[in-house]
């Protein structure tokens, strides 16, 4: 199997959010190839299915999933389908030759290759149908599988990102001392958080919440000289010039970030937590724990904008 590292242009694109089984998809494209065609703008690429949940994290009908096809043209969307914006950004990628059963295998080869070559998952992994069911037999249905990615291989050298300005910044002299209550660990796809022995007691009742806000320490990126960045081209929008107040990327005057996870299990006794979502690597230090609390930190109606909408959905389950 053959994955290529890849950029991929900015494109406009006609969508239809979904929660149900993964045979329902057909007849979203279907319909959505209708609308576009309906609306006279020109379909520039196959359609794709961004997908936001896995089958193996959830019951077939509560798959969510969001089909789309790029087009040039100009026009609204309506209550169902929505115009959306495919950022430029970077991917791995491989054609995948057979019946769409038989694909899940090569998301594990994916995944395998991800974290061999150091690569970070930025965004939810997409299918891109390269032709159509109706016309030929299974055994030549074609599926390029794209993850979007950045490389973490060069995360400790400046030049790899694409910086728009780097201001002189004066250091100030206070410091503050901040030390790990643990560490990041991955187990093949699995991913656990570790807690030293003198903070095991902090996770009593945690298990009785459904997700952690994990604040977490991107040190190997701290002695680089980011601290002075101020602006940039992230790498989940290359052609987007972004403050670094207004991206979620790790180049930070203080390089602390923060990832909402779902638990999976507390271990009290063994100081471990299994969670899911966690994208930080492997031996990453863990600087504090916060429950997930509604009432608190979700909003009723968010605004991102439209070149983010494809890379994460409105809501992770």
């Amino acid at each position: 199997m053959e994955i290529e590292l890849k950029t991929v242009e900015e494109n406009k694109v006609a969508s239809i959010s979904h929660v149900g089984p993964v045979e329902e998809m057909s007849e979203l494209i279907s319909e959505l190839t209708r609308w576009v065609i309906e609306k006279g703008l020109q379909i520039t690429q196959p359609p794709f299915v961004a997908y936001y949940t896995s089958p193996m994290e959830v019951s077939p009908e509560k798959m969510e999933y969001e089909v789309g096809i790029p087009f040039k043209g100009s026009t609204d969307g309506d209550v169902k389908v929505k115009i959306k914006i495919m950022p430029k950004h970077k991917t791995i990628s491989t054609i995948f030759k057979g019946p769409y059963s038989e694909i899940g295998p090569i998301y594990a080869e994916m995944m395998q290759h991800t974290m061999k070559r150091k690569y970070e998952i930025i965004g939810a992994p997409r299918e891109v149908y390269l032709n159509n069911p109706c016309d030929v037999p299974e055994n030549e249905l074609l599926t390029e599988v794209i993850f979007p990615v950045i490389d973490l291989g060069n995360c400790e050298n400046p030049e790899n990102v694409n910086i728009a300005e780097n201001p002189e910044i004066t250091i100030e002299e206070d410091s503050y001392t901040i030390s790990p209550i643990g560490y990041a660990k991955r187990n093949g796809m699995n991913a656990f958080l570790e807690i030293n022995n003198k903070y095991v007691h902090g996770l009593k009742e945690l298990d009785n919440f459904s997700h952690v806000m994990v604040l977490w320490l991107a040190d190997k990126i701290e002695n680089t000289g980011y601290p002075n960045i101020l602006q940039m081209y992230p790498p989940y929008a290359l052609d987007k010039l972004t403050g670094v107040f207004a991206t979620r990327a790790e180049y930070r005057p203080n390089p602390i970030a923060v990832t909402t996870c779902k638990i999976l299990d507390v271990n009290e006794e063994k100081g471990t937590i299994t969670v899911a979502n966690l994208d930080a690597i492997d031996g990453t230090p863990i600087i504090d724990l916060k429950p997930y609390m509604p009432s608190f930190d979700r909003v009723k109606e968010p605004k991102i904008p439209k070149w983010l909408s494809f890379l994460w959905p409105e809501w992770v389950h």
